[in-house]
């Protein structure tokens, strides 16, 4: 098994929960600097642990398989399961077709729960390999391919803005920040990699310059045109504004993370697979309509720079985190734990012991 790196999960934790708590949170300036570079930074993270060289295609395939898409159908079920607990629990209506348009959801993946951008990061990890074969790991000919892939995503978006089966549209987006990933941690790109991550204070401090050049650009975008960065309906509008702020932002984050990367920061990661579709179908409903639902019916109305709407989106945060837990571990140990990119538990391997041969002949 690869050895993990720690900052980098360290991002991973800390992207999905920036998600979570934007999800419960209102839209406002603080939100339109998270979303302006939230989604990206897990493409770009997905570039950065890319390994292409001299992997087989059908090797390289399986890989990624197993790493998204398993989880994406695998959860997809349960979360839809879960989604019919809660509206049984809550009396919410119930179609008659509830399961089998949700099944069809979960097939064609068309933004289907916040499970949807694992097949966008899937395509976009697929399409990267290919120009890495087709130019033969040449970075600058891949950047070229890459740029081509984003312009027909752009052309695409403009004329038809659509969503399309498995979030195709999305990875002709993401492909651009999973190139931008693979080119920071490159060999051919060692000598900048070390100088700026190696001393974590110089990381830190590189990530928080950045982070506040993004929040300007970011702040800038949803000041004037109301709009932040979303890879979904109004899809990376102000290209020339919400792409390189989601670059800059996604970098940014990355370093800064380089800066505050540790243990207890690093292992909750584990949860990730599990917390990206049960905090939004799962812990949001049960927090808000079953057991904090007269606070929240009190704080609805807030605005959001009302410290009690803060600490009642903080709180929704914890518990989403405390339900994806519960649910991750039973997975983990269930023999579905595949589901969650966790091997089979060892205890599910064991051999049963041989039978003792009898010292007779008869009874």
């Amino acid at each position: 098994m690869p050895k993990r790196i720690e900052y980098i999960d360290v991002a991973k934790f800390l992207a999905l929960l920036l998600v979570v708590f934007c999800h419960s949170f209102k839209e406002c300036s603080f939100v339109a600097f998270a979303y302006s570079f939230h989604l990206p930074v897990f493409f770009f993270l997905s570039g950065m642990t890319l390994k292409v060289d001299g992997l087989p295609f059908g090797d390289f395939l399986v890989k990624k398989l197993r790493g998204y898409i398993v989880p994406m159908f695998g959860l997809g079920i349960i979360t839809l399961l879960f989604s019919l607990l809660v509206r049984e629990i809550l009396n919410w209506p119930i179609g008659d077709k509830f399961i089998y348009e949700g099944i069809a959801r979960i097939i064609n993946q068309t933004r289907t729960y916040a499970l949807w951008f694992l097949s966008a990061l899937f395509l976009a990890n697929l399409m990267l390999y290919g120009l890495n074969r087709l130019f033969k790991g040449r970075l600058v000919l891949m950047g070229i391919g890459t740029l081509a892939i984003l312009g027909i995503g752009i052309l695409f978006n403009q004329k038809y803005n659509v969503n399309l089966v498995w979030n195709f549209d999305a990875a002709l987006f993401g492909i651009t920040f999973t190139y931008f990933g693979f080119l920071f941690t490159h060999r051919k790109m060692a000598t900048i990699y070390h100088l700026v991550t190696d001393r974590r204070w110089l990381a830190l401090l590189l990530g928080a310059v950045l982070l506040v050049g993004t929040y300007f650009l970011s702040s800038y975008n949803y000041t004037n045109y109301h709009r932040h960065l979303e890879m979904f309906f109004r899809i990376y509008t102000q290209y020339y504004i919400t792409l390189p702020c989601a670059l800059i932002g996604s970098l940014g984050f990355v370093l800064f993370c380089r800066g505050i990367s540790n243990f207890v920061l690093a292992k909750p990661v584990e949860i990730n697979l599990a917390l990206l579709p049960l905090h939004q179908e799962l812990a949001f409903p049960l927090f808000r309509d079953l057991v904090a639902k007269d606070y929240w019916r009190m704080v609805a109305p807030l605005p959001p720079t009302d410290y009690r709407f803060i600490l009642f989106s903080l709180a929704t945060m914890v518990f989403s985190l405390a339900v994806a837990t519960a649910v991750h571990f039973f997975l983990k140990y269930s023999p579905i734990s595949p589901v969650v990119n966790q091997p089979l538990a060892s205890f599910y391997h064991r051999k049963k012991r041989p039978a003792v041969e009898s010292l007779t002949d008869g009874p």
